[in-house]
């Protein structure tokens, strides 16, 4: 298998492109003094994907590695270029993602990748959640609208708290933290094919 290969600056404190290199038997991270460091796909414990903007990054995706020893690895599609300025480099990230993907799900039948928020984070995004809905929900009700002058403003008030329920969970639900099979990975947590 010939190895595929991820190049990257994270950012400017970094002096040059950090190369990720998907072998047979490791990832491997090599920095810009030629120090390589060699990662077993057994190694890996948790595995994570989702897109994950950030200022001056709508487009921003990311693949994070959890090793038994050791922080995370966190490797993303967005490549330092000066102050201010990020490359989108999905069209390698991608293929490298896919590659790694394939790896593990061979070193590790049956392991699974997280897909969307972390658990800890969407707990905190559904209490806000939860404390936003309740906090429209109360402003329609005790807050004086032109609707209160109608017979039926109570029903109305009431109709449009349960249209906004449907809205809520579909959010929900869709940053609900899942795990999949490695070889199934749905399409949005990779960067999206062509253009763009």
């Amino acid at each position: 298998m010939d190895p595929v290969i991820y190049f990257r600056r994270r950012s400017a404190i970094a002096r040059s492109e950090r190369e990720w290199r998907v072998e047979e038997d490791a990832l491997v991270s090599r920095g810009g003094s030629g120090a390589e460091k060699r990662f077993a796909w057994t190694d890996f414990v948790s595995i994570r994907l989702c897109h994950e903007p950030a200022r001056l990054k709508p487009w921003r995706y990311v693949f994070e590695l959890q090793p038994r020893k050791g922080s995370k690895l966190v490797i993303d599609n967005a490549h330092y270029v000066s102050v201010g300025r990020f490359e989108d480099r999905s069209a390698t990230y991608t293929p490298f993602v896919r590659a790694a993907l394939r790896r593990l799900a061979v070193a590790q039948p049956g392991a699974k990748a997280l897909i969307g928020e972390t658990p800890k984070r969407y707990f905190f995004l559904l209490l806000f959640a939860l404390m936003a809905f309740g906090a429209i929900a109360f402003a329609l009700i005790v807050v004086p609208t032109p609707l209160d002058q109608l017979p039926f403003a109570n029903i109305a008030k009431f109709v449009i708290i349960l249209l906004m329920l449907p809205i809520f969970w579909a959010w929900m639900l869709k940053a609900l933290p899942r795990g999949v099979p490695l070889d199934a990975i749905p399409a949005r947590a990779l960067p999206p094919e062509g253009p763009g």
